[in-house]
């Protein structure tokens, strides 16, 4: 009998149980988070096990925590972040949304492996959690860039690497030293020649374990890993007469490429008589013309300056990068000068690279002769990379004999020269924080027109001849209307055409970079519009919440990516949401390029056992695709975006062959009968979603496109 009388303490704790859940309901009621959480910790701490609870109640916490995240995101209160997530988590350890959520933001601060970690956890549990796969699938390809694959894939590079190494070694040099070793393919090739001794040195943690697995999947006892830069290395750990590396990029010095053999010669080698791989390097540079190019970084479009009156004004990329990385065989580039060899250094001669180096800054002059007449938008610059005496490679884009692991470097400038055939350009060459660093010595700058830097995105934006097109359509159904205008476009073209021509319309813009702030003052200054007809603002959160509101949220990322699209959804009657809605469009493709730059073949590789290691960051997308050759292999077709879940569309394939890709686009309905395609565009890149398995396909084929859907992630397959 007195078994079934409930004890004081426990009546009195479940009372206060409930007294804590009320004040956690009533707070988040009032949207009082802080106290909410605070009632919801009390909640759980009283129980004996939180897992017990109500799944209910653990929804509603876990909301309260993920929008508690948000918040304290924006403020950049990491401390506090932190403590919420973990707390939450000490109570429910396998809740895979809040684990996603940690993981996400670890990976945003830079905490790589700890959000592998939390990303890893989250995917376990719950592995039809999207956000998660795709999530963890960032972290990865952070740890592994795509270019590793494509230099894995370079059967042209490994060949001659592999060539090099078994001529030297033949000659009896055999204590190898493997510098930036990455996976170890270098090493492996080292490695099995007989009589080798092979110390890998990587740098990277997760291609230093990597590697430490190809050595066991390819049962080679020879070769010992060190994790460490090379140049942290004050005594030679092992003997050394053959230094082997690849530490070049598409410029050659900019991964400290003559830091680290510098280094590897005065420390790492053991003897007097030693061989180095490669031997030494020549490196060119040439003036080139490329309108492709140049609209990613200059304004050039003229309907831009007509609509806005930028007749007389120069608009560059906002902090240029030294160079960046393209493939010139692509791009429809014309070669206006002849090729100048402006380094030709021997690996060997420590007193030249000493001198380039000695400097902050080392610099020659070299002169470029122009051999037809035309407008110069950039320096392209490549190298040969000498192995031995007797093998060379090369990225030159003019030779069809080029290796493709590496493209080209294309120094852009921010004002194109006029040339005329025998012009003599001046240009400033030079290594500058171990990179390369070249300038145009102009004989008579130009002085005849204002100039401002503005972000990239604006750039392109503006350079996208339908976008604007379309936009300046748009503009024209809303002229007549008397809203509020809230456009959150990266350039606010609708919003400048309303209130430069609109009656009453005040426009809000939430700038994205506030270096385009002067760029826009200086465009609302040359349309005379009064300041006070167009705010612009830090973000959405700053913007008037009116009835009458035209809101225009651009729902894709220039990558390709799609952005939060359901905030256009407002359910406020008298708000116009543009875009009104949004389409995805896809289509079965195939192409190489996808294959070499997602998935390493053993093939390209000897044969040795590195795919299984590697291809575990692969991944299943491919975003931001500005260019891409491929071949159809269906019509396209469509998917609605309309909210969370699955669906599936069938298409018909147009040949046999092998499809191993789907090629994504949009089509974006800003309004009515306005309505934009991302397909072609010079702002927005695409995606493609790649096959673990190429489909065979025969002519007519009925194939199932699959779609699946969560928040802003997606994931296309086929059946």
């Amino acid at each position: 009998m007195s078994s079934r009388v409930p004890r004081l303490g426990a009546q009195q704790k479940k009372t206060n149980n409930l007294a804590y859940l009320k004040k956690a309901k009533q707070a988040c009621i009032r949207n009082n988070y802080a106290k909410a959480y605070e009632n919801f910790v009390l909640y759980f701490e009283s129980l004996e096990d939180p897992a017990d609870s109500d799944l209910a109640v653990q929804g509603v916490f876990t909301r309260l925590v993920c929008r508690m995240g948000s918040i304290l995101e924006e403020t950049s209160n990491t401390e506090e972040l932190l403590k919420c997530y973990i707390q939450a988590l000490n109570f429910f350890p396998d809740n895979y949304l809040i684990l996603n959520n940690l993981g996400a933001y670890m990976f945003k601060i830079s905490e790589i492996n700890i959000a592998r970690r939390y990303l890893e956890k989250a995917f376990r549990v719950n592995k039809n959690y999207l956000p998660a796969e795709i999530n963890l699938m960032h972290v990865k390809w952070h740890q592994m860039p795509r270019w590793h694959f494509r230099m894995l894939n370079d059967k042209a590079r490994n060949e001659a690497y592999k060539a090099a190494i078994e001529s030297v070694t033949a000659k009896g040099y055999k204590n190898v030293v493997d510098i930036g070793a990455g996976c170890g393919l270098l090493s492996l090739i080292s490695a099995r020649i007989p009589d080798t001794s092979v110390l890998a040195i990587e740098e990277n943690k997760q291609l230093y374990d990597m590697c430490l697995d190809v050595m066991k999947n390819n049962q080679v006892t020879n070769v010992k890993v060190m994790h460490c830069y090379s140049t942290d290395i004050e005594d030679p750990p092992d003997k050394c007469n053959l230094l082997v590396t690849e530490v070049f990029d598409c410029a050659l010095f900019g991964e400290k490429a003559l830091c680290t053999i510098y280094h590897a010669i005065s420390v790492l080698r053991t003897e007097e008589d030693y061989k180095i791989i490669p031997a030494g390097a020549k490196l060119y540079i040439t003036g080139i013309t490329c309108e492709d190019l140049i609209k990613r970084h200059k304004l050039t479009l003229d309907k831009s300056l007509d609509l806005l009156n930028l007749g007389n004004i120069c608009l560059t990329e906002h902090d240029l990068e030294p160079y960046e990385t393209e493939n010139l065989t692509e791009r429809n580039v014309e070669y206006l000068t002849d090729s100048h060899r402006a380094f030709d250094i021997n690996f060997y001669d420590l007193e030249q690279i000493g001198e380039i180096l000695k400097d902050e800054t080392y610099e020659k002059i070299i002169h470029l002769k122009c051999l037809k007449e035309g407008e110069i938008h950039a320096f392209a610059v490549w190298f040969d990379l000498n192995l031995t005496d007797d093998i060379t490679i090369t990225n030159n884009p003019l030779n069809a004999d080029r290796v493709t692991c590496w493209e080209q470097a294309v120094v852009y400038l921010d004002h194109p020269v006029e040339v005329e055939t025998g012009t003599v350009l001046t240009v400033k060459v030079g290594v500058k924080d171990c990179g390369l660093h070249v300038e145009l010595i102009e004989i008579e700058p130009h002085r005849n027109h204002t100039c401002f830097k503005a972000s990239k995105d604006v750039i392109t934006f503006l350079n996208d001849p339908k976008l604007v097109d379309t936009i300046a359509g748009l503009e024209q159904k809303f002229r007549d209307v008397n809203f509020t205008v809230v456009d959150n476009n990266c350039f606010p073209l609708l919003g400048f055409l309303l209130a430069k021509t609109g009656d009453s319309s005040t426009v809000y813009h939430p700038i994205k970079q506030e270096t385009d702030r002067a760029f826009f003052d200086y465009l609302l200054t040359v349309n005379r519009i009064p300041k006070e007809r167009f705010v612009i603002v830090k973000g959405l959160e700053d913007t008037p919440g009116e009835d009458r509101t035209i809101f225009f949220f651009d729902s894709i990322h220039v990558d390709g990516s799609l952005q939060n699209y359901c905030l256009t959804k407002n359910e406020i009657a008298t708000w116009i949401n543009v875009p009104q809605c949004l389409n995805v469009v896809v289509q079965l493709i195939n192409s190489p390029y996808i294959e070499i730059c997602n998935k390493v073949d053993d093939a390209n590789v000897f044969g040795f056992k590195i795919a299984d290691v590697i291809n575990e960051y692969s991944g299943f997308e491919h975003p931001n695709l500005e260019r891409l050759k491929y071949e159809e292999y269906s019509t396209p077709v469509k998917f609605r975006l309309e909210g969370d879940g699955e669906a599936s569309k069938n298409v018909i394939a147009l040949k046999k062959g092998d499809c191993n890709a789907i090629l994504l686009w949009y089509e974006i309905r800003f309004y009515q009968d306005i309505v934009y395609s991302t397909l072609n565009s010079t702002h927005y890149k695409k995606t493609c979603y790649f096959l673990n398995e190429p489909k065979q396909l025969e002519l007519s084929d009925g194939v199932t496109v699959k779609m699946k859907i969560n928040d802003t992630y997606m994931k296309f397959s086929i059946a």
